[in-house]
């Protein structure tokens, strides 16, 4: 049997090897400083991933479009600026350039998953308080391990988004915060004012609509919503039987003045659309009759994008309204998102005065 003293002992001694292993710095010799308005991650050793691992690793991280690209830490520059919105609440804006490109052209992200990676908890022992550092590295990891993140800044573009403590300080952002935060990247010297782009997945889809439509972007690409643009309602039983509905039954079935709606913001939107379609969506009839219809009812120009597999999936995604009320996790489809990567980079390069510069491919993540 074991003493007391003992057990003690070897908690002492767990304590210490902990902390150990988990110190930034040696006896003797101080970590190495780093800028507070900078980020330099660190790279994964390929050799720490079990064989298996690797494999699959470097299935998702090679070829032109890769599922997840992976960066040299001293190609990029990570950047954040806290701002105060107009509800007096703060959230953080963050944005991934080339170190070396002069010029770029930029692309501003709003997409949910840049909130709930931000939020995640800290790789750090249970006993240290969350540093400054530690949640800058957090703010910073949708551009090293989102799909959209890392392949648009190994792209060569500057990638900007917004994040908060909580969706619902995100959600308190309003109009003139959005476009001060447009301006605040735009203005930066190294991004090419006249290549600028918005991209939105389909959770923001009414907010980027509707910003697209007030201020000047070079490009809008949007994933199509699963819901009624502009509305409270999901209008669920509608969505699911669009396939045997004409466009004007459904919107007598849902909301006609939601028409007019469509064609007043989508007629104000002056900037290419690129919209990113799934043919086995629960919205895709729907959309076509509604948001596909109002688009050429309003001569506003668009592309299309179309997957065969819906390529990402959220869970959960809130109450029964539609309106996320917690923080989803995201799962993909690689296929779909490389396709998905594929015909968006080459939109944004059509679309852009200024080429990008690409990144040195890596077949490794963080």
């Amino acid at each position: 049997m074991m003493l007391r003293s003992d057990l003690n002992l070897l908690r002492t001694v767990i304590i210490f090897a902990a902390f150990a292993a988990s110190t930034p710095c040696v006896f003797g010799q101080e970590a190495p400083t780093e800028s507070a308005e900078e980020i330099a991650p660190s790279i994964l050793n390929p050799e720490d991933i079990f064989s298996e691992e690797r494999k699959m690793l470097r299935k998702l991280t090679t070829g032109d479009y890769p599922f997840r690209r992976g960066i040299f830490k001293d190609d990029i520059q990570i950047k954040s600026k806290q701002i105060r919105l107009e509800s007096q609440k703060k959230i953080s804006l963050v944005w991934g350039r080339p170190k070396k490109a002069k010029l770029a052209p930029a692309v501003f992200i709003i997409d949910v998953e840049s909130a709930a990676l931000s939020n995640q908890p800290s790789r750090r022992a249970f006993w240290q308080a969350k540093s400054r550092r530690a949640q800058k590295e957090n703010e910073a990891r949708y551009l090293l391990t989102s799909p959209f993140g890392s392949n648009l800044l190994g792209h060569g573009f500057v990638v900007a988004y917004a994040v908060a403590k909580d969706l619902d300080t995100l959600r308190s952002a309003r109009t003139d915060d959005w476009v001060d935060m447009f301006d605040q990247i735009r203005d930066l010297k190294e991004v090419d004012e006249s290549s600028f782009f918005l991209m939105s997945t389909k959770e923001y889809a009414n907010l980027s609509v509707y910003l697209a439509s007030t201020y000047s972007f070079s490009g809008f690409i949007l994933e199509e919503p699963h819901y009624m643009l502009f509305t409270r309602q999901t209008h669920q039983d509608v969505i699911e039987e669009s396939k045997w509905l004409t466009s004007e039954q459904i919107w007598k079935r849902t909301d006609p003045s939601r028409r007019e709606f469509y064609h007043k913001i989508f007629s104000n939107i002056y900037s290419p659309i690129m919209i990113i379609r799934s043919e086995d969506s629960p919205a895709y009839d729907f959309n076509e009759k509604t948001l596909i219809d109002s688009l050429k009812a309003s001569n506003t120009y668009f592309e299309t994008i179309t997957l065969n597999q819906v390529p990402r999936r959220l869970m959960p995604l809130g109450d029964s309204d539609g309106v996320m009320n917690t923080e989803p996790r995201v799962s993909y489809n690689p296929t779909s998102v490389s396709t998905w990567l594929e015909g968006m980079i080459n939109y944004l390069k059509i679309n852009s005065d200024t080429l990008p510069t690409e990144l040195q491919k890596r077949a490794i993540i963080y």
